[in-house]
């Protein structure tokens, strides 16, 4: 005889009573090697269709002064270096972090954040 505050001994069955082990697969063959997502299939449309369009503009946008279009082309045109060197040199296989080179990533961070915080001033030159 249980009371309310001592747990019952029985367990309720796992998963569905209707699988079994050793039943055989409801969709044999899978999703097709290849096959798109429908999301994946329209960002593609839209890229092929309206890419060049959409890249003139973050340019455009990145000469207007625009910081997080700025920043989109320059990481694009200059990436990041990464401080992280993977080498098989070794019996453990491991990965080889170099602080040289981490305060050398955090040293040119801090400045391309000068640079992008920087104002923006157009030259005109004045004959």
């Amino acid at each position: 005889m249980s009371t309310k505050d001592e747990p019952t001994s029985e367990k309720k069955p796992r998963g569905n009573p209707n699988f079994h082990k050793g039943m055989k697969p409801l969709n044999p063959s899978g999703r097709p090697k290849g096959s798109l997502n429908k999301y994946t299939q329209l960002s593609r449309e839209l890229m092929s269709s309206k890419g060049p369009e959409i890249v003139n503009k973050v340019v455009e946008l990145a000469l207007e002064g625009d910081r997080h279009c700025l920043k989109m082309c320059m990481d694009r045109i200059i990436p990041t270096s990464k401080a992280v060197e993977i080498t098989h040199e070794h019996q453990d296989l491991g990965i080889n972090i170099i602080i040289e080179g981490v305060k050398a990533v955090e040293a040119q961070e801090a400045q391309e954040q000068e640079i992008f915080e920087a104002e923006f001033y157009e030259v005109t030159k004045n004959d």
